[in-house]
């Protein structure tokens, strides 16, 4: 079929041309990065006249060869590539201008030079951390969930991601770095602060999320909680729970043994370097960080070189995430006061807030969608929901207008924003997603 396309563009273009004999020129074209070549097969690479257009794809050096007309042309090539839970994007142009050198000359190579952006598959989707009303009208707050949801059309492998926590504190008078000009101390140093411990999928247990899919991971307590709160939520089917009681994080209405449903080999495991004995997670002002690390996690907390204890105590030994580690995480405050309180995730990783100032009412922070991203993809049309009533404010609701749980129950397939600002990314949905 590709040398289909070629041939008939071609023929478009010779048989345009002003030349009775043109004379045609083998004209190769090099994707490189940097500089320097960029090695990578089966990209397509697409030569544009004001008559055609020819594609061919690159061998793996990255090289695309056409025969073609004395002219000029625009080459380009636009592709995305999977790189342990990032995607990749890369495009390029560049301008050919392709002249007769004489009979026995090579055409120089022409550079295809890419420029490379980065967005990450993995992302959160919903976050239910605030607990619900129990049946006495009380807080019950052991039935926390994460939603990690791959928000791209190629599979990812998640085996090594893990799920960690900001600093907790976010008040200005217990925080205990430095601001200078809105950038706090660490950033400028190139990591970003973990609380009390840091969750990994255990050692050969294979995590792999399909396109527009995801995974469900219990926080507190992989149980059917409906069975003894109606207000609450099913978490006997999540995918995978928090739930490692040697590291000592062991509170028994934290940690309740695990639903036969959810296979042991499912139980992620930690190292705690914090204090108590359960891991932190605030109902209000949480900040869950998705990591994907470039070296063993369990090497990493065993280091004592990549803590910072600035308070000489367990409760202020942070681990030093570095910044480039962070695939997504969201930022949540217990008050507007932005003179009391200040923003723990740097400016590169996330440059926004949401404020939760209530609790225990089964609400959860739900992504919104890409409207254009999610029209755009094909088999969707009729399948999407419109209309969506689901926020708790509706002044502050998904600006899409798309029901993206009733468009995935329809069969529809989600993209969901992402633009490193969680004021933009989430809203305050009614009811949590897994409470049907």
């Amino acid at each position: 079929m590709r040398k289909f396309l070629l041939m008939l563009g071609l023929i478009a273009m010779v048989a345009v041309s002003c030349d009775k004999d043109p004379v045609v020129i083998q004209v190769p074209i090099q994707l490189t990065m940097d500089g320097n070549p960029f090695a990578m097969e089966g990209v397509t690479v697409s030569l544009t006249s004001t008559n055609a257009t020819l594609e061919a794809q690159t061998d793996a050096s990255g090289l695309v060869s056409f025969v073609i007309p004395v002219g000029n042309y625009t080459a380009s090539a636009s592709f995305k590539k999977a790189e342990a839970g990032i995607m990749m994007n890369y495009n390029g142009t560049a301008n050919v201008n392709v002249v007769d050198l004489g009979k026995g000359s090579t055409f120089p190579t022409v550079p295809l030079a890419l420029t490379a952006s980065k967005s990450s598959q993995l992302i959160i989707k919903e976050l239910y951390n605030g607990g619900c009303a129990d049946n006495a009208g009380k807080l019950y707050q052991y039935d926390k969930y994460i939603i990690v949801y791959n928000n791209s059309d190629t599979e990812v492998d998640a085996s090594k991601m893990c799920l960690a926590m900001a600093q907790i504190l976010n008040t200005t008078a217990t925080n205990k770095y430095v601001i200078t000009d809105g950038v706090i101390e660490y950033e400028t140093a190139g990591w970003v602060p973990a609380s009390y411990g840091i969750w990994w999928f255990q050692d050969g247990v294979s995590v792999k999320i399909a396109p527009y899919s995801q995974i469900v991971i219990s926080i507190n307590g992989a149980v059917d909680h409906t069975a003894t709160y109606t207000n609450s939520v099913d978490l006997s089917k999540a995918d995978y729970c928090l739930y490692d009681l040697e590291s000592g994080f062991n509170a028994a209405a934290h940690y309740p043994a695990p639903a036969a449903s959810v296979p042991t080999s499912h139980y992620m495991k930690t190292v705690e370097f914090g204090m108590g004995t359960a891991w932190a997670f605030p109902n209000k002002n949480a900040v869950p960080m998705l990591l994907m690390p470039d070296q063993d996690i369990k090497a990493f907390v065993a280091d004592p070189a990549n803590f910072d204890n600035k308070g000489n105590n367990n409760s202020s030994n942070y681990a030093k995430v570095p910044i480039p580690w962070v695939l997504d995480a969201m930022e949540i405050w217990s008050s507007p006061d932005e003179t009391k309180f200040f923003r723990r995730l740097p400016n590169v990783i996330d440059n926004g807030y949401v404020v939760m100032e209530t609790n225990g009412q089964g609400h959860s922070w739900y992504r919104n969608v890409d409207k254009a991203a999610t029209e755009a993809i094909e088999g969707n049309a009729g399948k999407l929901v419109y209309n969506y009533a689901g926020a708790v404010d509706a002044s502050a609701t998904d600006p899409s207008g798309i029901d993206a749980e009733a468009s995935i129950a329809a069969g529809a397939k989600i993209v969901y924003l992402d633009s490193n600002n969680t004021a933009k990314d989430f809203h305050f949905r009614n009811v949590a997603s897994l409470k049907k």
